[in-house]
């Protein structure tokens, strides 16, 4: 109709379904362990979940502040969050009727589901314009657009200036030659447009909180948010996507905002949504020199001085600590910290460019405790160029330092991941071969076969010793790792629910038993690890054929779990899950499997 006004754009935002890749035995548990928000809060009652962290995908809901701003109508579904299964997302997609999808791709278990979701998508809605963006869609650009022609964008980089200029140009039937930091299919093959500048950070909308919102919707808590002070990182860590990201910028690597427009922000999460805690999402929260370290005193200044009575979470790097800045942010509510240590070895964090050395590991971790901020040890414990010296190496820093003692102890058995985009995949590019992908048609299994094999799922370890140490390592934790998470949060809440009716028979004496089993876990990590490393060490001098350690390590575990349940672990859980009636939970299957698998 002519002069009738053009109806807004519609834009949905997606954060994908998480998938673990199957078929690799020594994966670590806690990626098969891929739960819903609801699933979370359902399993409070056990040892050690973390019920804190609202899962929010912070960028998309940037990008939909963004777009609003603009007056775009935006939807924003976080598959993991509301729990949506691959048809649910697909009929709530389709009937908001979007002319743009942008799927967020943050690593390497959303990469499947994503592209399964975008083809399906474009065969029953051909107009939609699809564009993938996130860290991993960055480092594989050219791959999608080149195998996959359901893909239509990728954002590289930032989204928020890509995505508003890509909805213009959509819009007015354009090509999107302008739309910076974008990769899309042009008549010569892909064009790559050039990133532009880097966005001031105070010029962005805060970001919306739908996912803040649907939780609530439901009924369920939401205690924390994530937030963002700071984008970019100076580093080189040679595992991390960052560097890559921000490589092509000539300028502004490392960005701050406004420390009063943070706490501005802080102040309507806890006006709005009731939110306590905030898990700061910075790659480098502290930051770099005395710009940063000024921020951060009017950052902690300006929440004392509202009285704010929060909490927060914060990752930092162990050279960006000074002493005073880290009292008064202690005094503002920093109470946890999560350092990148990665490495006891000299040796591995060159390898990695870490920058830092051990002895600034060892102090940071000093300095923590003395300030009675709660730390919470990032360590990778070898790549698969590791050696068992090196290995040895990092158990003596995790014995000398009581790594062993963090809520927890599981997240010190964890592998270098190779992610594309990175020095460490570029490092073994070069000494292994880049993973050549398997011919692909559209199905559901041929999308996932791609996706398992550009992703580097199936890197070996080099050395037949290491790999020894590693499986025997790893089937423990993952033996611990399923007890803790899966079989124990049904069962404790069926023992909660049985005390409300008033039936106490054995279970309190049960309950302390599991608590003093589950708080043993640590130490009794930390002496299997230095039994097994010592065990491998006499192998490789040995020249030991073959070497399998994990007979050993089920030996130890199962002597671990005889402390506290005499009868077997297994079946004082089994005997007690028949009289209370737990079967549906399933319990019996996971014992069965953690019995039979160390």
């Amino acid at each position: 109709m002519t002069g009738a006004a053009r109806a807004p754009l519609r834009v949905a935002l997606v954060g994908p379904r998480e998938q673990p890749f199957a078929g690799d035995p020594d994966r670590e548990h806690r990626e098969t362990m891929l739960r819903s928000y609801a699933e979370i809060c359902d399993s409070v009652a056990t040892f050690g979940s973390d019920f804190t962290l609202s899962r929010e995908f912070l960028g998309i809901e940037y990008l939909a502040a963004t777009l609003r701003r603009d007056g775009r109508i935006v939807r924003v579904l976080s598959a993991a969050n509301e729990g949506l299964d691959d048809d649910a997302l697909l009929a709530e997609l389709l009937a908001f009727a979007p002319r743009i999808v942008g799927l967020s791709v943050l690593y390497d278990l959303q990469l499947g589901n994503a592209l399964v979701l975008a083809r399906r998508l474009k065969a029953a809605r051909p107009g939609l314009a699809i564009v993938l963006g996130g860290p991993l869609a960055t480092a594989l650009s050219q791959e999608l657009l080149g195998t996959f022609a359901f893909v239509d964008y990728v954002v590289e980089g930032e989204g928020e200036a890509a995505l508003s200029r890509l909805a213009d140009a959509i819009e007015r039937g354009e090509a999107p030659s302008d739309v910076p930091a974008l990769a899309h299919r042009g008549p010569g093959g892909i064009v790559r447009n050039p990133r532009g500048a880097p966005l001031d950070l105070d010029r962005l909308p805060h970001p919306a909180r739908d996912g803040l919102a649907s939780i609530r919707a439901r009924g369920l808590p939401a205690p924390s948010a994530y937030l963002t002070t700071s984008r970019g990182c100076k580093a080189f860590c040679t595992f991390c996507t960052v560097p890559g990201s921000v490589r092509s910028l000539k300028s502004g690597v490392y960005r701050m905002r406004d420390p009063v427009d943070v706490v501005d922000e802080i102040e309507e999460l806890v006006r709005d949504h009731g939110v306590s805690r905030f898990y700061m999402a910075d790659d480098n929260f502290l930051g770099y020199g005395e710009d940063s370290n000024a921020r951060m005193h009017r950052f902690a200044d300006e929440i004392l001085r509202r009285r704010l009575a929060i909490h927060f979470h914060a990752e930092c790097r162990v050279d960006s600590l000074i002493p005073e800045t880290l009292v008064r942010l202690r005094a503002a509510g920093f109470d946890q910290i999560l350092f990148g240590l990665e490495s006891g070895s000299a040796r591995t964090l060159k390898r990695w460019a870490k920058g830092q050395t051990v002895a600034q590991n060892e102090a940071a971790i000093a300095l923590a405790r003395r300030l009675r901020i709660e730390m919470m040890p990032s360590l990778i414990l070898l790549d698969w160029e590791s050696d068992l010296s090196e290995i040895e190496e990092t158990i003596g820093f995790i014995e000398r330092n009581q790594l062993w003692r963090s809520g927890q102890p599981l997240w010190l058995v964890n592998k270098l991941k190779v992610h594309c985009g990175t020095a460490a995949a570029r490092r073994y590019d070069s000494v292994h071969g880049r993973p050549t992908p398997p011919a692909v048609g559209y199905s559901d299994a041929d999308i996932h076969r791609w996706c398992e094999t550009v992703t580097y799922q199936h890197v070996g370890i080099d050395d037949v010793y290491v790999a020894a140490f590693w499986r025997a390592l790893n089937a423990a934790a993952n033996r611990w790792s399923v007890l803790i998470d899966e079989v124990l949060p049904p069962f404790l809440k069926s023992l909660r629910s049985e005390a409300r009716r008033g039936d106490r028979t054995d279970r309190l004496e049960l309950v302390r038993r599991l608590a003093a089993f589950r708080r043993s876990i640590g130490a009794s990590l930390a002496a299997l690890m230095r039994l097994l490393i010592d065990q491998a060490i006499a192998m490789q001098q040995a020249r030991a054929p073959q070497p399998d350690l994990r007979g050993l390590a089920l030996a130890h575990v199962e002597a671990q779990e005889r402390r506290f349940f005499p009868e077997g672990l297994h079946v004082a859980l089994q005997d007690t899950g028949r009289r209370r009636a737990v079967a549906g939970h399933a319990i019996g299957a996971r014992l069965g499997e953690i019995v039979s698998t160390a």
